[in-house]
C-alpha cells in the first residue's frame, strides 16, 4: 500500500514538473535475490603435508592401480 502511494506521488510530481514529457512511471518488484557467484581461486603454491607412505589393501585391482597413481602424484609433488 505504501509503495503504492509513493508511485502516484513520484508521478504526480513528474506531471507538475513536465520533465522530459514523462506521463508515468512503472515499476518491477522481485523477491528473488540474485546470487552472485564467487570465482573460485586455486592457490598459487601449495605445500603437500603427505609423502605418500600409505598402505593400498584394496583387492580391486582398477582401485589399487588408481591409488597407486594417487601415491606416486603425491611423491613426484
Amino acid at each position: 500500500m505504501e509503495f503504492e502511494y509513493n508511485k502516484s506521488l513520484i508521478n504526480d510530481l513528474l506531471k507538475k514538473s513536465n520533465i522530459a514529457n514523462i506521463d508515468e512511471i512503472r515499476f518491477f518488484v522481485t523477491n528473488k535475490i540474485e546470487k552472485k557467484e564467487k570465482p573460485y581461486e586455486t592457490p598459487s603454491s601449495y605445500q603437500e603435508r603427505s609423502y605418500g607412505i600409505f598402505e593400498n589393501s584394496i583387492k580391486d585391482e582398477n582401485l589399487h592401480e588408481k591409488f597407486e597413481e594417487i601415491r606416486q602424484i603425491i611423491k613426484n609433488s
